[in-house]
C-alpha cells in the first residue's frame, strides 16, 4: 500500500473519532485508539460499518452540527426505506470536483451540451452531484429529467447535444418511443451516454442485453458507473470500458469476503467502502451489499489507479427456488433481452425458510410470446418462475413509489432478518 493511501486512511480515521459520536463510542469500546491506525494493514482493525448503523445511530453518526449541514439527500431505497444523508457546502463542492474526475474519464470537455436526464428533486444526490460535476468542467448542463422522451429528444435536437446522463432503462424508453416517430439516434449528435443506476457490462466487460440494445440503438460509445449515496462520489470508466476508475482522493475500496476478510485481486467479494474529504456523515469500512471484483494493473488509458468491475449481484438477494440458486441479477439478464416487455417487476415471498418464491409481474405488448418467454427463462436460469401480465398502474403500485424514490425492479417480501 503506498504512504499516501495509508496518510488518508489515518486522517479519515482520526477525523470520524473526533467529530462522530458513534466513532468514538466504537472505537472506545474496542480500546482502539486512531494513533494505532497508521497503515492500511492497521484499519482492518476496525469493524465494518452497515446500513443498520446508519438507520439506529441517525445523527449520531453525523460530525457537524445542523447549523452547518445546507442540503440533506437521501439514501436510494433500493434495500429499505431512504436514509437521510447530510451534506455540508464543501461535501457538494467535494461532490463536484469527484464527479469531474468521472466526466473526464469519459472524455467529456467544457465543450460538451450534456443532457442530465435524472431527477433533481426527491432528495436525490446523483442529480445534484452530476449537475456540480458538469458545472465544475465547465459543461453545458440541460436539466432535461426523466420524464419525457418528447422533451429529451426536441432539447437534444435544437441544441446538438453531445451526451446524455441517465439510467439505461430510460435510454431504452426514449429508443422505442424515437422509432415509434420514425427517428434514427443513430444520426445524433449524441456521441456519449453516461449510464447510471443500473448494470451495463457481464463480468468479462461485454454489454449486458440492455446495453447491446442500447448502443445499437443511439449508436454512441457507452460508460458504465457505480455510485452509491454513501460513498458521494461515483467511479466511471474510461474508453478502454474495463472497469470503474478509483479516485484516490475520494474513497478506498476494499473487496472482502463473507467472513469480513479481502479477497485476491480478481476475486468477487462484496464493496466496502470509506470516504476521505467528507465532512458531514464519513464513512469507514462500509458495506454496501453490492458484489463485484478489483482489478488492480494499470488501464491502458494510462491510469494505474485500481479499477472495480461490474456489480454481479447484492449480496442478500440471493434466491432458492426449487433447490435452484440465482440473483435477480440474472432473471433481469433475459428479460432485458426479449423483445416486448415495457417494463416489469420481480417479487420475492417465503413460504418456508429453505425455500424461496418468484412472481415476475410484466407489462408487455400485445404481441408478446408467454410461451417462448417461459422457454427462455427455464434456459437461463433451470427453474421457471411465476409469470402475470399487469399494468403499469399495477407495476408501480407494487414498486411502492410513495415511499421508495429510485425505481425497484426487485420487491423482498420475504420474512427474516436477512431479507429485512
Amino acid at each position: 500500500m503506498s504512504s499516501a493511501l495509508d496518510a488518508s486512511l489515518s486522517c479519515a480515521v482520526r477525523y470520524a473519532y473526533e467529530h462522530s459520536p458513534f466513532y468514538r463510542a466504537r472505537l472506545d469500546g474496542l480500546g482502539l485508539s486512531p494513533a494505532e491506525i497508521n497503515t492500511a494493514l492497521d484499519f482492518r482493525r476496525l469493524p465494518l460499518t452497515t446500513r443498520h448503523d446508519l438507520a439506529e445511530q441517525g445523527a449520531g453518526m453525523w460530525c457537524v452540527p445542523q447549523a452547518e449541514v445546507v442540503d440533506i439527500v437521501t439514501t436510494s431505497g433500493t434495500t429499505g426505506l431512504p436514509l437521510p444523508y447530510p451534506l455540508t457546502a464543501n461535501d457538494i463542492a467535494r461532490l463536484g470536483r469527484s464527479e469531474r474526475f468521472s466526466f473526464q474519464l469519459a472524455g467529456l470537455t467544457r465543450n460538451d451540451t450534456v443532457l442530465l436526464a435524472v431527477t433533481l428533486d426527491r432528495c436525490f444526490m446523483a442529480g445534484l452531484a452530476y449537475f456540480e460535476g458538469l458545472k465544475a468542467l465547465g459543461a453545458t448542463a440541460v436539466r432535461v429529467g426523466s420524464g419525457s422522451p418528447a422533451m429529451l429528444l426536441s432539447l437534444m435536437r435544437q441544441l446538438s447535444a453531445t451526451a446524455i446522463i441517465s439510467v439505461p432503462s430510460f435510454l431504452k424508453r426514449v429508443a422505442e418511443y424515437a422509432s415509434g416517430q420514425g427517428l434514427e439516434l443513430n444520426h445524433s449528435t449524441v456521441k456519449k451516454l453516461i449510464c447510471i443506476g443500473e448494470p451495463l457490462r457481464e463480468a468479462d466487460f461485454q454489454l449486458t442485453p440492455l446495453g447491446r440494445m442500447i448502443h445499437d440503438a443511439w449508436g454512441a460509445r457507452l460508460y458504465s458507473t457505480y455510485a452509491a449515496t454513501e460513498l458521494a462520489s461515483s467511479l466511471c470508466e474510461c474508453d478502454a470500458g474495463r472497469g470503474g476508475h478509483l479516485c484516490p482522493e475520494a474513497h478506498y475500496v476494499e473487496i472482502l469476503d463473507d467472513l469480513g476478510q479481502p479477497v485476491a485481486p480478481g476475486q468477487v467479494g462484496e464493496i466496502v467502502i470509506t470516504t476521505f474529504g467528507v465532512e458531514a456523515l464519513p464513512l469507514l469500512r462500509y458495506r454496501t451489499g453490492d458484489c463485484s471484483f478489483l482489478i488492480e494493473e494499470p488501464c491502458t488509458c494510462g491510469l494505474a489507479t485500481p479499477r472495480l468491475g461490474p456489480i454481479l449481484f447484492r449480496k442478500n438477494q440471493m434466491l432458492k427456488i426449487k433447490g435452484v440458486k440465482l440473483f435477480p441479477s440474472a432473471i433481469q439478464k433475459t428479460l432485458d433481452g426479449f423483445g416486448g416487455l415495457r417494463d416489469y417487476v420481480l417479487v420475492a415471498t417465503s413460504s418456508s425458510p429453505l425455500s424461496d418464491e418468484l412472481e415476475i409481474l410484466l407489462e408487455a405488448d400485445e404481441a408478446i410470446n408467454l410461451d417462448l418467454l417461459r422457454e427462455r427463462l427455464r434456459g437461463d436460469l433451470k427453474v421457471l418462475p411465476t409469470i402475470r401480465l399487469g399494468t403499469a398502474q399495477e407495476i408501480e403500485a407494487v414498486r411502492d413509489t410513495q415511499n421508495y424514490r429510485k425505481k425497484r425492479l426487485f420487491i423482498d417480501r420475504r420474512s427474516g432478518p436477512a431479507h429485512a
